[in-house]
């Protein structure tokens, strides 16, 4: 692998992206553009269930501070 990747092998990286999965489960917040509605899920390709559209924004809650 080169000097600059930052995993030793692929299965370091892999591993590392599960994490990120796992982190992410049950934890992506979503906001609502049309309706304002709020609400944690699972996926990044959430579906409004207030008005049903789907001009969702999504981000990791993990990527929250704690303070």
């Amino acid at each position: 692998m080169s000097e600059n990747f930052p995993f030793s092998n692929f299965q370091e990286l892999q591993q590392w992206h599960q994490g990120i999965k796992d982190a992410n489960r049950n934890n992506i917040f979503c906001h609502c553009r049309n309706c304002s509605y709020e609400w944690m899920d699972s996926t990044f390709d959430a579906t409004c269930s207030q008005c049903h559209s789907q001009d969702v924004e999504t981000i990791s809650s993990w990527q929250f501070p704690d303070d």
